[in-house]
C-alpha cells in the first residue's frame, strides 16, 4: 500500500507539471517582480536630451550615440529641420529623415534639471543630414538618385565618428547606404551592397536589406534581408521569408563584390539584431515559424552564435546554435494583435539583454511598450528595466559608461517640471520685489501662472517623443 500511495503521487505530481507547461507557464527561476518608481520614471538619473517643443506631434526615434560620446544620431519627422527646398513642395511629406545633435558635455551635471525648454530643436544644436545626388544601380545601370535628401531614412549605425550606415528606400527597394557625415549639409552617400538581380538588365527579384548591425570590431554587417519576385508578367507577386545575413565589410569597396552569408532561416517577421560585446553572439526578434512553431505575429527574441573564423573561410553554419529567449503568454482579453518582444541591445558586460515589450508590467495591466531586460542565456524570466507609463522604446547602451540612451513619450519628467515650476515662482517673486512695479501681482497669480506654465509643458507627455539619458541608482 505505501509503494502504491508513493506511486500514485508521483504520477499525479508528473500530470501537474504536464498541466502547467500546456498552459505555457514557463519552468524559468522567476526574478524580482518589485519595481520601484521614482517621480514619473524609473529610479535612476533621467536627463531629457531633447527639451524642444517644437510641435504637437514630432517623434524622435532610433537613437544611436557616436563613438566618441558627443553626438547621436536618430530619425525624426521631414518638417522638424525644413529641408531646402521645401518651398518648392506643397504637399507634406512623410518621410523620415535623420539629425545629428550634440550631447551636452556635462549631461549627468545637476544643472540638467534647470534647463528651460526651447521652441526649435536646432536651437540645441541640431543638424539635419541632407544627401548629395549619388548613382543607384538598377537594372544594372546606374540611376541618379536626384532628390536623395526626401528619400525615407531608418536605423542610423555608426560607422565611425565621421560616418553612418542607415537604411534609405528608394527605386522600389531598401537598401544600406554609408554616408560621410563631415559635412550635414551636404553628405556624400553610396550603396553598401548590391545583390545580383540588381545588376540582372530584366526580371529577377527585388530585394530589401534593413536593420544594420555593426559587429564591436567593425569588420561584420548583420542586416535582415527578403526579396520579392519582380517578374512583370508573374499573375501573383511572391515575396520569401526574412532571414539574417552578415557581410564583410571589408569586400564593400565594390558593393557589387560584396562578400555576404545567411545567417539564419526565414521567418514572418525577423529584426532588430544586435551583437554582444565579443562579437560572438547576435540576438534578434522573429516570430516562432523560425523554429517551425505556429506564429500569430507574436515577436520573441533568440540568439546565434557567430563565428567570425568560419566567416573568413566562407563557411558559415545556418542558425548555428540557435536558441529561444522569451516566451509570450497570451491571457484573456489580451489583443490579438500588437504582442512583442524586439529591439534588443547588449549590456556592456554582455550578460544582460536590455529589449521592448509590450508585456504586462509589474504593478500594472497595461500593455504599454516599456524596456525590458534578460540574461543573454535566458535562464530567467525577463524582468523591468525603465517603466514610465508611456512608450519606451528603441533602447542604445552606450559603451562607455553603461547608461541607457531611449527614446519615450512620458514627456517632461516629473523632477524636471517642478524645477522649472519653482523656477517660474521665484522669478515671479523676484519680480514683484521691484519698487518700480505699480500693482505687483499676488501670491495667488503668482502660482497661478507658474501652474500654467507647466500645464503647457505637461502637454507633450504621450505627444511627442523625445530623447533620453538614463542610468540606474
Amino acid at each position: 500500500m505505501p509503494e502504491y500511495r508513493t506511486h500514485r503521487l508521483a504520477v499525479a505530481l508528473f500530470l501537474t507539471v504536464l498541466a502547467i507547461l500546456a498552459l505555457g507557464c514557463s519552468t524559468k527561476e522567476d526574478p524580482d517582480e518589485v519595481l520601484a518608481l521614482c517621480g514619473n520614471h524609473s529610479c535612476g538619473q533621467l536627463v531629457m536630451v531633447t527639451i524642444d517643443t517644437s510641435s504637437s506631434g514630432y517623434q524622435y526615434l532610433e537613437p544611436a550615440l557616436s563613438p566618441d560620446g558627443t553626438r547621436i544620431a536618430f530619425t525624426a519627422d521631414w518638417r522638424v529641420i525644413p529641408s531646402l527646398d521645401e518651398d518648392q513642395y506643397q504637399e507634406p511629406f512623410e518621410s523620415r529623415q535623420i539629425l545629428i545633435l550634440p550631447v551636452p558635455p556635462d549631461i549627468w551635471s545637476e544643472s540638467m534639471v534647470y534647463r528651460e525648454p526651447v521652441q526649435e530643436i536646432e536651437q540645441l544644436g541640431a543638424q539635419l543630414i541632407r544627401l548629395a545626388e549619388f548613382n543607384h544601380i538598377v537594372g544594372g545601370s546606374p540611376i541618379p538618385v536626384t532628390t536623395a535628401h526626401r528619400i525615407d531614412k531608418s536605423g542610423p549605425v555608426w560607422l565611425d565618428n565621421d560616418h553612418l550606415l542607415f537604411v534609405a528606400r528608394f527605386g522600389r527597394r531598401d537598401r544600406i547606404l554609408v554616408a560621410d557625415i563631415t559635412n550635414p549639409a551636404v553628405a556624400t552617400a553610396q550603396v553598401v551592397f548590391y545583390e545580383p538581380d540588381d545588376l540582372a538588365e530584366t526580371g529577377g527579384w527585388i530585394y530589401y536589406h534593413k536593420d544594420p548591425a555593426l559587429s564591436p570590431d567593425g569588420r561584420w554587417l548583420a542586416f535582415t534581408r527578403f526579396g520579392c519576385d519582380a517578374e512583370p508578367n508573374a499573375p501573383d507577386v511572391y515575396c520569401a521569408p526574412t532571414e539574417l545575413w552578415v557581410l564583410d565589410m571589408q569586400t564593400t569597396s565594390d558593393p557589387t563584390q560584396v562578400t555576404a552569408f545567411q545567417l539564419t532561416s526565414g521567418a514572418m517577421i525577423l529584426k532588430d539584431p544586435t551583437w554582444s560585446p565579443d562579437g560572438s553572439v547576435i540576438c534578434f526578434a522573429a516570430t516562432s515559424d523560425l523554429v517551425g512553431q505556429y506564429t500569430n505575429a507574436i515577436t520573441e527574441l533568440f540568439r546565434i552564435r557567430f563565428d567570425a573564423e568560419e566567416a573568413e573561410l566562407g563557411a558559415v553554419t545556418v542558425d548555428h546554435q540557435l536558441r529561444r529567449l522569451t516566451t509570450t503568454n497570451v491571457a484573456d482579453g489580451d489583443p490579438i494583435v500588437g504582442l512583442a518582444n524586439y529591439a534588443p541591445t547588449f549590456d556592456l558586460t554582455g550578460g544582460q539583454i536590455y529589449f521592448v515589450s509590450t508585456r504586462r508590467t509589474p504593478a500594472s495591466t497595461q500593455r504599454v511598450r516599456s524596456i525590458w531586460r534578460i540574461p543573454s542565456d535566458g535562464r530567467l524570466e525577463p524582468s523591468i528595466l525603465f517603466y514610465s507609463r508611456r512608450d519606451d522604446i528603441d533602447p542604445f547602451v552606450n559603451r562607455a559608461d553603461g547608461s541607457l540612451l531611449l527614446s519615450s513619450g512620458m514627456g517632461f519628467p516629473t523632477e524636471m517640471l517642478d524645477a522649472l515650476e519653482q523656477a517660474t515662482i521665484d522669478s515671479l517673486r523676484a519680480a514683484n520685489a521691484d519698487p518700480d512695479i505699480p500693482i505687483p501681482l499676488t501670491e495667488i497669480e503668482i502660482l497661478r501662472r507658474a501652474q500654467t506654465a507647466r500645464d503647457e509643458l505637461e502637454f507633450f507627455e504621450g505627444v511627442m517623443s523625445h530623447l533620453y539619458m538614463f542610468r540606474r541608482f
